[in-house]
């Protein structure tokens, strides 16, 4: 359960069952849902918010890699919990990218969101001798027995978007985490709403309650951060899943209905943002209520230069692919893998601000709508390879 705010109220309105399937961001899923205005016109529409300088650059994390020609030749395997979603389309592809300017080839296993799917990418690893496994989206006890062989295998393992940087202890410097920083991502969009509500408002957050990573960037990075930024507001909830997302519309609808008050809709991820505004439209709340994001997918951005959306927070997956890539290299090496080190940019689009990038597959790939650093030619260089 969610702990109590201080003040106003926090109220778990509806849950949405038990979800055993760990397919967080499954963008698609409500793809064919209506687009419909979720952003309440003002005459004090919100300025485009400062980045932070810390979430804007990608700082080379540590020193040249060295000499990697031992490397050249082999295979990675890279295992997100579902090939499905966007996110890691773009995310996988940078990571490719990267892997191949060091002569590496990199081998896609789709996890298709359950241990046994994951735990057989994992023994296709094995069996072909990998030089190292990268699981994205995927963390260390969702399939800990077949990661525990690959370690033994002794194959360098490294778990990306994790909870925090921990992995069981007897795996060693075999295997590292690479933690998320959707904390970050909502911190942002909380000071936003902050800003323009004055501290005192009605808001609903929609969270994802997949696995422990989602549940806890739910209850504490969005819901917790909001508790102490705005002690004021008065906080309700709609827990969801991937598996229950088809009836996410209607919980949201009676949601709206109970807490008629609702000023701000908080979605914990993009992929679960259409059924939402379908529920605002239905409710002919379109008007009325601000939409705010996390992850900056391409939907999620035209949503808002379309006007049906307030504002969305994400990060830079090509970065993350790149970031990935450099962790491991290191891990195959032999070396610290730096993980504290690797920086994913963040930054925060409104109506102000996202006229200035390019919303397309090919712009969002680019890695630049965060970040005008060219990162690609930083990690390059400390690789000691060609661009």
């Amino acid at each position: 359960m969610i702990r109590t705010p201080r003040s106003r109220g926090h109220r778990t309105l509806l849950a949405a069952g038990a979800v055993t399937a760990l397919a967080l961001l499954v963008a698609g899923c409500a793809g064919d849902a209506p687009a419909v205005v979720g952003q309440a016109p003002s005459s004090d529409a919100a300025s485009a918010p400062p980045q932070p300088p810390e979430l804007a650059t990608v700082p080379a994390p540590g020193p040249p890699l060295g000499d990697t020609s031992s490397l050249q030749g082999r295979t990675v395997y890279w295992i997100p919990i579902t090939s499905v979603a966007p996110v890691f389309t773009i995310e996988g592809t940078a990571a490719a990218e990267a892997f191949e300017s060091v002569g590496m080839d990199l081998q896609v296993c789709d996890g298709q969101a359950t241990p046994d799917a994951v735990g057989r990418c994992v023994g296709q690893a094995i069996a072909a001798d990998a030089a190292g496994i990268i699981a994205t989206s995927i963390p260390p006890e969702f399939s800990r027995q077949a990661f525990g062989d690959a370690v033994e295998a002794g194959i360098p393992t490294l778990f990306v978007n994790t909870l925090d940087d921990s992995t069981p202890p007897e795996w060693g410097e075999l295997a590292a985490a690479l933690p998320n920083n959707w904390a970050d991502q909502a911190a942002l969009n909380i000071d936003l709403l902050v800003e323009d509500s004055g501290g005192d408002a009605e808001v609903l957050v929609v969270g994802v309650t997949d696995s422990s990573t989602t549940v806890d960037f739910f209850e504490n990075g969005i819901v917790g951060q909001l508790e102490a930024a705005c002690p004021d507001c008065a906080i309700s909830t709609v827990p969801t899943g991937s598996t229950s997302i088809n009836q996410l519309s209607s919980l949201v609808s009676s949601a709206l209905v109970s807490q008629p008050g609702t000023e701000y809709v908080i979605v914990q991820y993009d992929s679960f943002a259409a059924p939402v505004v379908q529920a605002l439209r239905q409710q002919n709340r379109q008007g009325e209520v601000k939409l705010l994001t996390h992850l900056g997918q391409l939907d999620g951005l035209q949503r808002v230069a379309d006007g049906d959306q307030w504002a969305d927070t994400g990060y830079s997956l090509s970065v993350l692919g790149w970031n990935s890539a450099d962790v491991l290299l290191r891990m195959m090496l032999g070396q610290d893998p730096l993980v504290d080190a690797h920086l994913t940019p963040v930054k925060t689009f409104t109506a102000a601000n996202v006229g200035e990038v390019d919303l397309s597959q090919e712009g969002w790939q680019s890695g630049q709508w965060q970040t005008e650093e060219d990162f690609r030619a930083m990690y390059r260089e400390l690789w000691g390879v060609q661009g």
